[in-house]
């Protein structure tokens, strides 16, 4: 009885600890007063932050010198989902990068084009190993909001499995102590 009572508190703990681990670096990037994200990104070029809370495309009028409006992260991150809006509305094209190995190099992971005739429009990414958000040159100011990043993919099929196994092994420890006695 002792046995199986051990064993269950291992699946417990194990299990618990398995659920910790992937939550515990979540973030939600607000712009509210920091417009680096709270040290999570920087800002790149043709980015600035809005007092109101968010960050914009630095489009004035005029053509951009660069060919986007870009957010760096910090450390390579898992981007969940975010917030796009524009006042005048149109089509944005947004693309994820990853970096290659350690040098500046970058291969692009995802794109969308994303129409802003409504305000605030949440796109979900749900993607990993990201490095760089870009906004593509635009002819109108595309504001950014609410971004998410390193958030478990509930959809995601390696957490039951990684669960699965981690049972598997606390049991075959348990069968091989058993056999022993």
């Amino acid at each position: 009885m002792k046995m199986k009572t051990n064993l269950f508190t291992l699946l417990i703990t194990g299990s618990s600890l398995l659920g910790v681990a992937g939550a515990a670096n979540a973030e939600l990037l607000t712009f509210d007063t920091m417009p680096d994200g709270g040290g999570a990104v920087t800002l790149g070029t043709w980015l600035d932050w809005n007092p109101d809370g968010y960050l914009n495309s630095d489009y004035d009028g005029s053509e951009w010198d660069d060919d986007a409006a870009e957010l760096f992260f910090n450390d390579t991150v898992s981007l969940n989902d975010f917030q796009l809006s524009s006042a005048t509305g149109g089509t944005a094209t947004i693309v994820a990068y990853e970096r290659i190995g350690s040098s500046f190099n970058v291969n692009e992971i995802w794109r969308q084009e994303v129409d802003l005739t409504d305000s605030w429009v949440t796109i979900t990414a749900n993607l990993t190993g990201v490095d760089r958000l870009s906004i593509l040159k635009t002819s109108f100011t595309v504001n950014l909001d609410n971004v998410r990043i390193n958030e478990d993919n509930p959809s995601a099929v390696s957490e039951p499995f990684s669960a699965a196994l981690l049972s598997a092994g606390l049991l075959g420890l348990a069968g091989l102590r058993r056999r022993r006695k």
